[in-house]
């Protein structure tokens, strides 16, 4: 949730029983499993996010990534002697294969409370926003936390 123009004074006057829809990302940057390792690597950078969910040829999700399973790559011992040169790791590393398939999602209009146990009790990070099986957003820890700043 980017606070802008009076958006401060509603997020204020926000509740835990208000929709998802009010604090998730809109906009929501996707890969697919065909992605190479270095264009998801250069999604996180160019877009300064930590979830990337992967989508099917349908806008249907398949998996999401995060930058937690891009370090993990680092620290694999399947990958301990892969150098950083891009077409290298392109030729190692596939998506699916650092992807997260068993992916916790929310609706648009679950509740706040609801999304907010959702990611404490799975202990994740992010969560896809579905309505009738497509993307329509993302909500973040960081997006509730900056929910509960402004609560303050």
């Amino acid at each position: 949730m980017q606070i802008q123009d009076g958006a401060l004074s509603a997020a204020t006057k926000m509740q835990p029983t208000d929709p998802v829809s009010t604090v998730m990302t809109k906009s929501v940057v996707v890969a697919n499993k065909f992605n190479n390792f270095s264009e998801v690597l250069e999604l996180f950078s160019k877009h300064d996010m930590h979830h990337l969910p992967i989508v099917d040829a349908e806008g249907k999700v398949t998996g999401i990534v995060s930058s937690n399973d891009l370090m993990k790559v680092f620290t694999d011992p399947k990958y301990r002697n892969i150098s950083l040169n891009s077409d290298e790791a392109d030729k190692l590393i596939n998506i699916p294969d650092i992807m997260t398939t068993e992916v916790i999602t929310v609706s648009p209009t679950d509740t706040i409370r609801h999304a907010a146990k959702l990611l404490t009790d799975n202990r994740i990070m992010a969560m896809p926003v579905l309505d009738n099986g497509q993307l329509v957003g993302i909500v973040t820890v960081r997006d509730l936390v900056q929910l509960v700043a402004y609560f303050s």
